[in-house]
């Protein structure tokens, strides 16, 4: 904690202009009090760490406050001190009363009241949504801001992200999805944007690194981003995918394989429009190339036309059989996977895999065999990438 009240209610921040010589002083002339649970506390000063106020063994105040380290101190130091050269007016660790919570910093821009979370260590999803959906009730914008130290790159256009870290996502003004994170030792913020999940855990991305002194709020509040994801890159680490699922079968034995084989599918010969990324796709917790299979296995795979309502149901059915699992993004309050599945069925009608039947119908346009050799299916994903924009993608 950086912030207190005396016994007379006055509220002090460490950070500032204050000396060692003066807070020690004025250390011995007055008692400290946390402003959420009014408990005391001490007010800490040494040669090492940050100045700050820390509650005392056995102090029943949320557990959040107890386990701040330097690299979050610091890093929320660096971000007021930011703001206010900016000309914001922050508030540092502000109380509001009406919720019970307590955010690092409090700011208004442009009109809009935000509450700022820098969150160094994981915490419950349960508590993520529940101080979340506080936030958002009381008209006040959460923006969660991950430690830049907890990304973990895997390559320049690839990064593995927890369940916990997924929770962070926004969406920009572009409509593309942003994690927001700030390293104190770099004093640099890092956009992670243009997140499109590949499995479970590992997405394509772009990176945005920016040092704080050459930043402008808008990086934070309204980021923008032009480059769109990278195709190429995307049908690579796809095909990297469904060649693990072939090699690994006899070791996997899960659902989505065995419902593969009894369908004498085998997966490194999924067709190219099995696996390809729509903007909603982050709402699904499933690789796309799975949920997509099951999509085409249930319905659009089928000689019969079928309507938007029954390829949602199958996806319902799905994820009521525990084969696919959905993801809860707190943050945006707008979209759903159901926008991920219409995505994909324009996405198949731009392509031409999919055409009009007659009125809500839909039908495959052409129920041919599954390629008997592997040479062949990679020249086939040549051709099919090759044809594919953002245009054709997005419905633009």
């Amino acid at each position: 904690m950086l912030v207190a009240s005396t016994e007379n209610g006055v509220r002090i921040c460490l950070i500032g202009s204050h000396s060692i010589p003066a807070l020690q002083q004025y250390r011995e002339h007055h008692n400290f009090y946390c402003p959420e649970c009014k408990e005391k506390v001490i007010m800490k000063i040494g040669k090492k760490r940050i100045p700050h106020f820390s509650h005392r063994k056995g102090s029943e105040c949320p557990e959040r406050y107890e386990r701040e380290t330097e690299y979050h101190m610091s890093g929320k130091v660096l971000l007021f001190q930011w703001l206010k050269k900016k000309g914001l007016n922050p508030i540092l660790e502000p109380f509001y009363p009406e919720i019970s919570q307590r955010p690092d910093i409090d700011v208004h821009y442009e009109g809009v009241h935000y509450a700022l979370e820098y969150q160094c260590s994981n915490i419950s999803e349960e508590l993520f949504i529940k101080r979340t959906e506080a936030y958002l009730k009381t008209g006040i914008v959460p923006i969660w801001i991950l430690a830049g130290k907890s990304i973990k790159r895997m390559g320049k256009a690839k990064i593995s992200l927890s369940g916990f870290q997924y929770l962070f996502l926004r969406q920009a003004a572009s409509g593309h999805w942003v994690i927001p994170s700030f390293c104190p030792t770099t004093k640099s913020f890092i956009n992670i944007h243009h997140i499109q999940p590949l499995t479970v855990r590992n997405a394509c991305a772009h990176y945005d690194v920016k040092p704080i002194s050459q930043a402008d709020p808008a990086i934070l509040f309204t980021p923008y981003f032009k480059n769109d994801i990278n195709l190429d890159e995307w049908k690579r680490e796809v095909r990297k995918i469904k060649n693990s699922l072939s090699q690994n079968s006899g070791a996997i034995r899960n659902n989505f394989l065995q419902d593969l084989y009894s369908r004498s599918i085998a997966p490194a010969l999924l067709p190219p429009e099995i696996g390809l990324p729509v903007r909603h796709s982050p709402y699904i917790e499933t690789s796309p190339i799975q949920w997509q299979s099951y999509l085409f296995m249930d319905i659009v795979g089928k000689a019969r036309p079928f309507s938007l309502p029954q390829m949602i149901a199958a996806f319902r059915s799905r994820v009521k059989n525990n084969d696919i699992k959905i993801r809860s993004i707190p943050l945006v309050q707008t979209g759903s996977e159901i926008h991920a599945i219409k995505e994909y069925l324009d996405v198949l009608i731009n392509l031409n895999i999919v055409k009009h039947a007659e009125k809500g119908l839909y039908k495959k346009t052409a129920l041919s065999g599954e390629p008997e050799h592997y040479s062949r299916i990679i020249q086939i994903e040549d051709d099919f990438y090759r044809g594919i924009t953002q245009r054709i993608l997005q419905g633009k």
